[in-house]
């Protein structure tokens, strides 16, 4: 009778820690899709300039010119018709000024590897979880 609930603690405390984290990361997801109720249309793509608005001023960005070239730097102003990218160059900071019917796409840099820490955080997570959950019941059955 004993041997069979041995495995029950830790297991619970796993399903538990799972389905709690599974609940706060769905919505997050949700609150990050929803669409304001400005957009006409679920399906259109926010135009460059939206999409420059919504990073903040002072991200590392890079921008993708028509032209081919490729701009690295911080977002500066943003204007009806421009853009700034403040480039740093050896000792100087220069600041460029892009208009948008020059660029093909902007980008935020430095952000891509946020999933990757909250995947690595919630592993981290359900694995001390469980080792807690393991010492508990084994304490508690007297191993």
């Amino acid at each position: 009778m004993r041997g069979e609930t041995m495995g029950r603690g830790p297991l619970s405390v796993l399903l538990a820690s799972i389905l709690w984290v599974h609940s706060g990361l769905f919505a997050k997801a949700e609150a990050a899709q929803a669409v304001p109720t400005s957009h006409a249309s679920v399906s259109q793509k926010p135009t460059l300039k939206e999409q420059v608005i919504q990073i903040p001023t002072g991200a590392q960005v890079e921008v993708r010119l028509l032209n081919k070239e490729r701009i690295r730097g911080r977002l500066g102003d943003i204007s009806d018709e421009s853009f700034t990218v403040l480039i740093a160059q050896e000792n100087r900071i220069e600041t460029r000024k892009v208009a948008f019917g020059d660029v093909k796409s902007v980008k935020e840099i430095g952000k891509q590897r946020t999933a990757l820490y909250v995947f690595l955080g919630v592993a981290m997570t359900l694995g001390l979880l469980l080792a807690v959950g393991y010492v508990v019941d084994a304490a508690r059955d007297g191993h």
